[in-house]
């Protein structure tokens, strides 16, 4: 099944009851669909009539009689980014407090790791230096025997390895083998050569200093210290730690740059959003007495001459997403006694022909396509009833109009009707909707007069009331 509006938006209902949604032909979620749907449509439920109570209903109210909705709307779009600038702002504030909270401490860290001046890799130095002065004396004794055994003594390594590649330069000619053997040999001397000096090299420069010793034992302790209570493992870990604690105490100054530029913003924006809201608030109070007069007007047609209406205004001590109004519809249907509050005074009859007064003013007021009425007479009946459905009559000549309802004096103003009822098929209940012909409407609405026993009066009676 596929239905829409215009060329505009569709449904796709499948017989296992999952459905799509479109919009020219583009996917879009239930969401969507409903945000686009209430610019075109106006749907009435049931219970909607409770919600003329509500203080946003009746604000909405007011600004839609006065033509507000678009700076409303301007409105509201800047007070909610001036809202998350604020909370922005909050958030930074905290943060400068708890970095200020720290600083104390984070100063003390940065200058305990500056006072070391670590050089990259220092400490894995230092322990290669320590491993070295540790085991000093028995690598004196290496270097000291080695050097002695190759260069020193009167019989050296050396000198046999040397006199045995002189031996074997007398036979190399012979054969490849010997040849081979001989380079080989003398490419031994000559790298036996490097390594007997580098031996004695190191042997002449090795020394011993006690007092270096304690120094880099003394700063290699300092260096474990830092790591051990910061958790790190190595000199280029300390260093990216100071340069971390340093941004930290930089970012102090700059959360306060940053707390004054944002404050700026603020209240900027706040300065902005009271001009707005002050111009609207004008606005709003300026059509309270025709808005007031219009519906008391309505309410009289609806039969209730006695009806008084008002609407008391007050400012609010902050601005919201609506402005700064706190607007409130006082409603009195007795003479002699003040209008009060919807909800301490109404009746649901009176509720009813409230809302449809406020639904007709919407109606002329709002870009609208259709309202859909369901039960907007609820609570009433007979003439009450007639003049509602006038009202509802009267709306359909700017707008199109559809009233569900169970009353026949509503049902009969209407120009097309559709009944709607329940079916058994296959053990299964089914929703059915018929669009009615001219004899099945007069059948429709006698049976509403009379119930199921139709007579002929109750005919009469509905081609009446459908004026046929």
């Amino acid at each position: 099944v596929t239905e829409g509006i215009g060329n505009l938006s569709s449904a796709e209902i499948s017989p296992n009851g999952k459905s799509r949604s479109f919009i020219n032909d583009t996917p879009v979620s239930l969401v969507v669909l409903k945000e686009l749907t209430a610019q075109l449509i106006d749907i009435h439920s049931q219970y909607e009539t409770l919600q003329v109570q509500d203080n946003k209903f009746q604000i909405n109210v007011v600004d839609a009689f006065a033509g507000l909705e678009n700076e409303v709307l301007i409105y509201t779009q800047n007070y909610f980014s001036y809202h998350e600038n604020l909370k922005q702002l909050e958030i930074l504030k905290k943060k400068a407090n708890s970095a200020n909270t720290d600083m104390d401490y984070i100063s003390f860290q940065v200058e305990e790791i500056e006072s070391l001046d670590l050089k990259p890799n220092e400490k894995e130095n230092i322990e290669a230096e320590l491993q070295i002065i540790n085991n000093a004396e028995e690598i004196k004794s290496v270097l000291s025997a080695a050097s002695k055994k190759l260069i020193d003594a009167d019989h050296t390594l050396l000198s046999d390895l040397k006199n045995i590649v002189n031996s074997f330069s007398k036979i190399a000619d012979c054969s490849p083998e010997y040849n081979t053997i001989y380079e080989r040999l003398n490419s031994l001397l000559i790298e036996m050569g490097d390594i007997a000096r580098d031996i004695e090299r190191n042997d002449s420069d090795f020394s011993f200093d006690p007092e270096n010793l304690a120094y880099l034992t003394e700063r290699l302790s300092r260096i474990y210290a830092i790591e051990q209570k910061h958790h790190l493992s190595s000199t280029v870990e300390i260093i990216e730690l100071l340069e971390k604690l340093r941004s930290q105490l930089s970012d102090v100054d700059m959360y306060e740059e940053k707390i004054i530029e944002q404050e700026k913003i603020v209240k900027h924006q706040k300065e902005e959003l009271v001009k707005l809201a002050s111009s609207i608030s004008l606005k709003r109070i300026a059509g309270f007495d025709a808005l007031t007069k219009n519906i008391t007007n309505s309410l009289f047609q609806l039969g209730m001459p006695n009806a008084s209406f008002q609407i008391k205004h007050d400012k609010l001590s902050e601005l919201n997403d609506g402005g700064i109004d706190k607007i409130n519809f006082l409603f009195s249907s007795n003479k002699g006694v003040g209008p009060k509050e919807l909800h301490k005074v109404a009746s649901g009859g009176e509720l009813s022909r409230l809302m449809l007064t406020i639904k007709s003013i919407l109606a002329d007021n709002k870009n609208l396509s259709s309202v859909i009425f369901d039960e907007i007479d609820s609570g009433v009946s007979g003439d009450i009833a007639d003049k509602m459905a006038s009202i509802m009559k009267q709306i359909s000549t700017k707008i199109q109009v559809i009233a569900i309802t169970h009353l026949p004096q509503v049902a009969a103003k209407g120009e097309h009707h559709f009944k709607i009822y329940k079916e058994n098929v296959n053990n299964k209940t089914l929703t059915l909707l018929s669009n009615l012909s001219k004899e099945e409407r007069i059948e429709e609405i006698a049976k509403m007069l009379s119930g199921e026993k139709l007579s002929s009066a109750a005919r009469e009676n509905a081609k009446a009331l459908m004026s046929l």
